[in-house]
């Protein structure tokens, strides 16, 4: 049931593919059918059997649950949040600084293009700071036989930790623009675009972290599709190869993932098929009820989504912050470790299983469902600003990373947009007609224009 509904959801939004929300919510529909229904279907049966067959009921209901609410909330959230949009819009209508969509100026392309590269720059001369011996693996890893860093991470929150956290999130914004430049930049600046890219994205290509890997793949990929004006076979076929060179490397990456010789990675020797880790959520879900049912997990009552919201407060101001999914991390019996605040490791609960883990099974999540609506209507909200490149930049960006909040809601994975974000509010501060709030200047009549009379 909650799968025909989300298909048939999704066949809905493409048939009101013109409006605003209906880009982010295929998105979204599309995170759901991955993280959820993908998991279920590529599982092993005995994955399974461990539930009482109740409690995998439960979660199909929730997921449908989920769904529902998020399609009942998103229209008018974004209906509300359009608003302003279409205000700014006309504003810039009527000024004269409302372009076309997809045609924007290339002096603003080479601009962006120029302050993104000064900020790789800077992050590259930390990184030499760090590895003045070997550097070069900063930008080709196999050349070392272990990963090497831009930037020293100390652990949770420890000493000016957040310092280079932020600095990694930035990292992820600028390499991702590159991939958005590529597509939307015409000229010399797209084919510069892509010599950066490969450049710059082999460091995160050889990590065995995914997620950065899609946050970099998908606001281009985005682009190309929503923004690109080549025809739907061209489309179709790029894309077949691209997902066909992901499935192949993170397969790679599988092999290797705990091997700390990044030559052997690179040489995609003595490789084996490996099953893609990780796509657990559906399972998490069925764990999450499965412990609320028998009492050895109660619901924190929005506890873990206050500790995402001051995820951004750095610990050094703050030692007392709540940290993320401790208590869970232990229900799920990964508790007893003298190190990491008394856990061996912290697990995602999934887009849906953290409402259920914040609020319970069924309030929990109608508001996941609200939270991830949303999201989706302030990505809609961009949309309708996309004539100003920064804002349409930032919907790209956005949309990508929804698919990494299919894991959890959190900012760690939303901050290189939080931070695209602020600096596209500081740009437009001091360029308002990028944004359509310049002051119209005044010209007297004796310098205005003769014009023809039929004119």
């Amino acid at each position: 049931m909650s799968l025909a509904l989300c298909v048939g959801l999704v066949a809905e939004a493409f048939t009101k593919w013109t409006r605003a929300w209906a880009k982010p919510a295929v998105t979204v529909y599309g995170t759901v059918i991955f993280w959820y229904f993908g998991d279920y279907i590529l599982s092993e049966p005995e994955d399974y059997a461990v539930y009482d067959p109740h409690v995998v009921v439960i979660a199909f209901l929730q997921i449908a649950l989920f769904l529902a609410a998020f399609r009942v909330f998103l229209p008018s959230l974004a209906k509300r949040m359009g608003r302003d949009a279409q205000h700014a819009r006309l504003n810039m209508a009527r000024r004269g600084t409302l372009r076309p969509t997809g045609e924007f100026s290339p002096v603003f392309m080479n601009r962006t293009l120029v302050i993104a590269i000064a900020g790789w720059v800077g992050i590259f001369v930390c990184g030499i700071y760090h590895n003045t011996d070997f550097w070069p693996a900063l930008l080709w890893p196999p050349l070392h036989h272990e990963k090497l860093g831009m930037y020293p991470l100390t652990g949770v929150g420890r000493g000016n930790s957040f310092l280079f956290a932020a600095l990694g999130y930035l990292h992820i914004l600028v390499c991702s623009m590159l991939g958005v430049l590529a597509i939307i930049a015409r000229g010399p600046t797209r084919w510069v675009a892509w010599a950066m890219i490969c450049v710059t994205w082999p460091y995160f290509w050889f990590d065995r972290t995914r997620s950065k890997m899609l946050a970099l793949l998908l606001p281009g990929f985005a682009a190309f599709w929503l923004i690109d004006r080549r025809g739907i076979v061209v489309k179709s076929a790029v894309s077949a190869l691209l997902f066909l060179f992901v499935q192949l490397w993170f397969s790679q990456v599988m092999s290797y993932r705990g091997n700390e010789n990044l030559q052997d990675m690179a040489s995609f020797e003595s490789s084996k098929p490996v099953k893609h880790l990780g796509q657990d959520m559906m399972k998490e879900l069925c764990w999450i009820n499965t412990f609320i049912a028998d009492g050895s997990y109660l619901p924190n009552w929005g506890e873990r989504y206050l500790a995402e919201i001051v995820a951004p407060i750095p610990r050094a101001l703050w030692p007392e912050k709540p940290l993320i999914g401790i208590d869970y991390a232990i229900a799920r019996g990964f508790g007893g470790s003298d190190i990491g605040h008394g856990v061996f490791a912290t697990v995602s609960t999934g887009m849906i299983g953290q409402g259920c883990v914040n609020f319970g099974r069924f309030p929990g999540a109608i508001v996941a469902g609200f939270l991830f609506a949303t999201w989706a209507a302030f990505l809609s909200r961009l949309w309708h600003q996309r004539a100003s490149p920064l804002r349409l930049a930032l919907f790209l960006v956005g949309l990508g990373l929804t698919f990494n909040t299919g894991r959890d809601l959190t900012l760690l994975v939303l901050f290189p947009f939080l931070f695209g974000y602020m600096a596209t509010r500081l740009y437009e501060r001091m360029r308002p007609q990028l944004a359509g709030r310049e002051t119209p200047r005044t010209i007297p009549p004796s310098k205005m224009p003769r014009r023809h009379p039929l004119a």
